[in-house]
Parts: structure tokens; sequence; C-alpha cells
């Protein structure tokens, strides 16, 4: 069944995004890649923050760079992407510890248990929940950073007239209409992840301060916050990151080997 299904999503990109489809599933394999290579260094011992934030950047890179080209769009989504993970980076780190979350909550841990096997596996677990979160919030900063600034090179594209400010403020006009759609569809993705999770709080009659106070739900409502924090930060960031370069092209010649107004102007003044 999971080939059939695999089999069907891969005729279907292909048929429907043709040569970028392709390009599409290339980069997801990439990513998959990159996140199996993760999973095995922290296996070996090595520290899961030294892992999982240049793995975050190569996950970045390829989707951007690999799948749209060097182009002013790509650039300031991947300035602001590596921005906003910073600034998350030392947030989640301080919320991480505070909180005391691990990679394996209570109910993780007694399944763990009945079934004879231990969650000791020698790692730092706060790291891993810091990691978690992270790698969660990666491709929802992605792909609110990539929308706004597509928007704002079409309007630019039309309207070269525009200034510095002119532009900002239609990206955070663009940004305020995509954020509504994607914070709904980030609490509902995570929310439907954890299903179970709230019927057994029903099941078994948690008080709301119980699960208040539940790792389990600690860990997901952490993840939500920071996903949605991740659309919120990167919309000003990108919209004021795209109007700079586009306003000031001729500076970022070297990163726009692919961009389509660069080589028009190039081709205009030649």
């Amino acid at each position: 069944m999971i080939k059939l299904l695999v089999a069907i999503f891969i005729l279907l990109l292909y048929s429907i995004g043709r040569a970028r489809g392709t390009i599409t599933l290339k980069a997801l394999c990439f990513n998959i890649t990159v996140l199996c290579i993760s999973v095995i260094l922290m296996s070996w011992g090595w520290d899961p923050l030294l892992v999982t934030f240049p793995c975050c950047l190569i996950i970045c890179y390829i989707t951007l760079f690999y799948q749209n080209g060097k182009n002013a769009k790509t650039l300031a989504s991947f300035s602001a992407v590596i921005v906003v993970l910073i600034l998350l980076f030392t947030l989640s780190y301080s919320i991480g510890y505070m909180s005391h979350l691990s990679g394996v909550n209570e109910i993780m841990r007694n399944e763990d248990e009945i079934a004879m096997l231990s969650p000791d596996v020698n790692i730092n677990m706060s790291k891993i929940a810091i990691a978690v979160i992270l790698t969660g919030l990666i491709g929802a900063a992605m792909d609110a950073s990539i929308a706004v600034s597509s928007a704002v090179y079409e309007v630019y594209k039309n309207n070269r007239d525009l200034s510095i400010i002119e532009l900002f403020k239609s990206g955070i006009h663009i940004g305020s209409d995509i954020l509504g759609a994607t914070v709904n569809t980030l609490y509902f993705a995570c929310l439907g992840g954890s299903l179970t999770l709230f019927i057994l709080f029903k099941n078994y009659h948690y008080t709301l301060l119980e699960i208040i106070n539940s790792k389990a739900f600690c860990q997901e409502f952490v993840d939500i916050i920071f996903s949605c924090l991740a659309c919120v930060l990167v919309v000003p960031l990108t919209a004021i990151i795209i109007s700079y370069i586009l306003s000031n092209l001729d500076q970022f010649e070297n990163y726009l080997l692919d961009d389509d107004l660069y080589m028009e102007r190039k081709y205009d003044e030649e």
C-alpha cells in the first residue's frame, strides 16, 4: 500500500509539475537524506543542536535555491529564514530548558516501559526536543517567506517605479493575508497529529491543570507556537529584504544568476 501511495504521488507530481515536479522530487530526496544523516550523527553522540542547525540551513538552501534557482526571491527568503532560525534558536533553547522539555514525554515513556524497552538512549533529550522544534518550524518559515518574496517580486516586476517603502508595505499587506491561512494550517496540522493525545486526556479524565502541566501537551503546544512565531517573524523580514534587493539589484549581481529582472536590466544596459 505504501508503494502504491508513493507511486501515485510521484505520478501526480510529474503530471502536474512536469520539469519543476521532477526537481521538487529530487529536492525532497536530498532533504530526506540530510535528515537521515542528522539522525545518524545524533545516534553517534554528536550534539543534537550542533547537528540540527546546519542541517536546517542545508535543507533551506536545497529547497529554495535548487528548486527555484538563484534569484532575488530565493535570496531574500533564505536570508530571512536564517535570521528567524537564529532568533528562535536562542528562544527555544531558553524555553526548552526552563520547561524541562524532552524528546520523550511521559506517555511515550510509559509505552516503552510496558513494552520492556528503555527510553534511555544516552542523548540529552532536552536538546532533542529543541532540535524537533527547529526542524518543525523550518518548513513553515520557508513557505511563508517564499510566498511573500514571490508576491513582492511580481508587484515590482509590473511597476518598477515603486520605492523601498512602497514595496515593503506591499509585502506586509500580502503577508497579513498569508498569515491567517498559514497559522490555521499549522494549528490544524499539529492538532490532527495530536488527536489521539487529546482523546487519551478525555478518556482518562485529565483536568485542565493536569493537561497544561503534561509534558506531552507542553511539547505539542510549544511546537505549534514556535512554528507560528516563525511565520509571523519571517513576513516583515522577508518584506524588507526583498524590497532592498529589488531596489539595489546591481549590488547582488553575483547572487542573481537566474533572476529575470536582473537579466532584463543587464540586457537593456547593453
